[in-house]
């Protein structure tokens, strides 16, 4: 449509004003509806919300049953390792299981002593 002659293109516009604004109609309501349609992505938040949250959860697993801690945070690093996750999920898993186990390892060496108390010559 460039035209060399400026009264040309003046009047080809003038000509084709209805069929242009229709168009341009058309064009903005088919934008309208493909946003409408379109399911709004979730977003994928980088905050210390998202990396704490999961800690304090499963520390809290950690604490009320080490095995079951132990199997969230085995879980949590093969859904890292799978799905190739960032480091976040690493960490995650790699704090949840030493909680874990340090809690295992607290409650046995506490029921050991408790038991061991009462075996034990005076």
């Amino acid at each position: 449509m460039p035209y060399k002659n400026p009264e040309r293109k003046k009047e080809w516009e003038r000509v084709h004003r209805a069929e242009r604004l229709t168009r341009r109609r058309e064009l903005r309501w088919t934008q309208a509806t493909e946003q409408a349609t379109r399911p709004v992505a979730t977003r994928e938040s980088s905050g210390v919300v998202s990396f704490l949250v999961p800690l304090v959860a499963g520390g809290a697993v950690a604490a009320y049953s080490p095995k079951l801690g132990m199997g969230a945070s085995g879980l949590t690093l093969a859904i890292a390792a799978v799905y190739k996750k960032d480091w976040r999920w690493w960490i995650v898993g790699v704090v949840i299981l030493a909680l874990s186990l340090f809690f295992y390892w607290n409650e046995k060496n506490a029921a050991e002593s408790w038991s061991g108390d009462a075996n034990q010559p005076n």
